[in-house]
């Protein structure tokens, strides 16, 4: 189930900008299920570029492997690619202002997850201030997507997995009583993928 919760929270997310091959992808937060699947599906699609964020060098590597050709901090900052076509954050919080300045012209930023917090109230400054480069924000929820739309591409990403195109990356499985242990984990950012919890 890593792959068919978090697949088509990234799909829809990607699609929501929208992202179209040949264009460079910003993914905020990528060392989450989320972002590790939005990493694998814009290297699918034919992303020309494809960063992320993280918090350290050996993830970067791991999100690497996974298909990214930039990695970059959580400030987004030290990278020659000074601008993005697509920006899909699960992050939010107060640094949303920065990562919007990182949109190129036309380029669209939808957020799918604020697990950072909300972005600060003015944020929208940032788009405001870039009027002439038409940048745009948009938020996305899983919940608008009607289920047999769901399920399509939940269905196409696991016969992509059974194919060996993505990849459902665990990083460690627990009882269902160390679920209070998982989420102590999963926020103090020690956490690569997804935990599972398992019943008896």
């Amino acid at each position: 189930m890593t792959i068919g919760c978090s697949g088509p929270v990234a799909h829809f997310g990607l699609a929501r900008a929208p992202f179209r091959s040949g264009e460079s992808v910003l993914v905020r937060g990528a060392a989450g299920s989320i972002g590790i699947m939005a990493v694998q599906l814009a290297a699918r699609e034919g992303a020309s570029t494809i960063a992320v964020t993280t918090s350290s060098a050996e993830r970067g590597k791991l999100l690497q492997d996974l298909g990214a050709t930039v990695v970059l901090d959580r400030s987004c900052a030290g990278d020659s690619v000074a601008e993005f076509d697509v920006v899909l954050d699960v992050i939010g919080g107060p640094d949303v202002p920065l990562v919007l300045d990182r949109l190129a012209d036309n380029g669209r930023m939808v957020a799918a997850g604020v697990v950072a917090g909300f972005p600060p109230p003015d944020f929208g400054l940032a788009l405001v201030r870039s009027f002439q480069r038409s940048r745009s924000y948009a938020s996305f929820s899983l919940d608008t997507v009607p289920v047999e739309d769901r399920n399509r591409v939940r269905a196409d990403h696991l016969a992509a997995a059974a194919r060996g195109q993505l990849r459902s990356v665990v990083h460690d499985v627990l009882p269902l009583d160390q679920a209070a242990d998982a989420h102590r984990r999963m926020d103090a950012g020690e956490v690569f993928g997804r935990i599972v919890l398992t019943v008896g």
